[in-house]
């Protein structure tokens, strides 16, 4: 073994100083690796080190806990406070948000609205609910292209107009 050890390393061409540095490298390497493989170190922190550090976490826990439960606390009004005012002073939510919200264009109601799309400007097209410039004026131009809508369902064939608008608009819409 000794004797194929020693050609194998003479096959490498390298002088003997060299031989030597790899023959070191390689028997450190193993010592060092067999080393790694026995040598188990036992952890050095004992169960009253995990209890310190268990106690650390509840106390940081509890203190989280209360942090969030106050920042929650200024997003839901109190059982007595019920007027916007008060809700202002106490940095506290105001209670009726509707009232601050800008109020929403006047719409006439489903039932009053019938458009004749046949007959009906690109302007007038628009008081369909989810029918904006866009849609009025691909509207405009299939008609002028196809005529005339024989049923509904040909709205259908406009680019964006899909089932579920249709069915915001179906009733609305007159032949």
């Amino acid at each position: 073994m000794k004797r194929k050890l020693f050609f194998w390393l003479d096959s490498l061409q390298i002088s003997r100083s060299e031989r030597i540095a790899i023959s070191v490298l390689m028997a450190l390497m193993l010592l060092l690796t067999s080393a790694i493989v026995f040598i188990d170190p036992a952890p050095s922190i004992d169960n009253e080190t995990y209890a310190d550090l268990e106690e650390v976490f509840r106390e940081r826990s509890a203190i989280k806990q209360q942090e969030h439960a106050a920042i929650m606390a200024r997003y839901t009004p109190a059982a007595g406070n019920t007027t916007g005012q008060e809700a202002v002073q106490m940095n506290e939510p105001v209670a009726n948000i509707k009232s601050l919200e800008k109020p929403e264009p006047a719409q006439a109601s489903p039932d009053t609205i019938r458009i004749n799309i046949n007959k009906a400007s690109a302007k007038e097209l628009q008081q369909l609910p989810g029918i904006g410039p866009a849609y009025s004026e691909r509207i405009v131009e299939w008609r002028n292209e196809h005529g005339n809508f024989s049923s509904v369902e040909q709205l259908l064939e406009i680019r964006g107009i899909g089932p579920v608008r249709l069915e915001k608009i179906r009733t609305m819409i007159v032949l």
